[in-house]
């Protein structure tokens, strides 16, 4: 394979319009203008991968063979196969519409649990170092993609599962990087080009939901991920949440705490009214991959009097 030409070619068609182009760090910038290319950490540039799902093999193949077009196919059938031309994929929640990988291969895997895959590729040639994380759900009836967000490199390594930077579960997966959250998480005030952060995203298996770790309120002492029908009949459930929150304290006091883990309610929807008269607030939490436990904060004589939790039905 021509890899200088593959290189060319990547420049000339340029990065997907879901994905603005970034310039590449000043010391890595030198290094391309003294004509080295950077070794960075990521997905390797590969002609094919193939991964067992519960609907048979996934393939793809992006090489001579198929004229350097990406072809996937699942169970033998062709699902999408790239047209003639410059463009990429177009790439939407549905894995049929094709995978973006700038690195002009195929996409590798990351990591998988039962029929959840998660794939990574490069979002632009690879010298930029920009790793796109996305989530292959293969237990649906038309495969499906979430996209977990872009990070500045490789995710982080660690002998700690909870550190590691792709925590998967039976519940979920946990993924951690510093980069770009996805479209679904970032916020509405968002600035066009949002500098890298820190950030770690939920998937939840059970209700197909992603959520940003940032902005809810975690628990304490309580696996990620696992039966947290406990919590719902603790004899002092408050011993539980983050620090900053006590029986007695004003509402004035514990709404200052809830704000300050960035939790993501909507003051207006309460049980009982505004955030300022209601004898309870309803408060989602990070805590449980399935999303079956919610808090209950209530308020007599504007004291907070207790915390229960309460199991939800899906």
């Amino acid at each position: 394979m021509n890899c200088d030409r593959l290189s060319v070619a990547a420049f000339e068609a340029g990065p997907s319009p879901r994905w603005r182009p970034r310039s590449p760090a000043p010391a890595l910038a030198a290094l391309l203008a003294a004509g080295w290319l950077a070794a960075l950490p990521g997905p390797a540039m590969a002609e094919s991968m193939r991964v067992d799902t519960p609907k048979g093999v996934f393939e793809c193949e992006n090489g001579m063979a198929t004229d350097n077009r990406q072809v996937l196919k699942l169970n033998g059938q062709e699902l999408y196969r790239q047209p003639h031309g410059p463009g990429d994929p177009e790439e939407t929640d549905l894995l049929k519409d094709g995978i973006i990988d700038r690195n002009l291969g195929c996409p590798s895997v990351a990591g998988q649990r039962d029929g959840t895959v998660v794939l990574e590729r490069y979002l632009q040639p690879p010298q930029y170092g920009e790793i796109g994380y996305l989530l292959a759900d293969f237990n649906q009836d038309e495969p499906t993609l979430t996209d977990l967000g872009i990070s500045d490199g490789a995710v982080p390594q660690s002998h700690t599962p909870k550190d590691h930077g792709l925590y998967l579960d039976d519940g979920g997966l946990v993924l951690r990087y510093s980069g770009i959250l996805p479209d679904a998480l970032a916020p509405e005030n968002q600035p066009d080009d949002p500098l890298p952060a820190d950030h770690a995203v939920l998937y939840s298996f059970s209700l197909g939901t992603l959520q940003n770790l940032d902005t809810c309120m975690p628990l304490k002492d309580v696996p990620l991920f696992g039966d947290m029908a406990f919590l719902a009949k603790a004899a002092d459930p408050i011993r539980y949440l983050p620090a900053g929150f006590k029986t007695g304290a004003s509402r004035a006091e514990t709404v200052a705490a809830l704000r300050r883990y960035g939790t993501p309610y909507d003051p207006d929807d309460t049980d009982g009214g505004s955030v300022k008269t209601a004898s309870q607030l309803t408060i989602p939490l990070c805590g449980d991959a399935n999303g079956a436990v919610m808090p209950l904060f209530q308020f007599e004589k504007d004291r907070l009097k207790a915390v229960r939790f309460e199991a939800l039905a899906f």
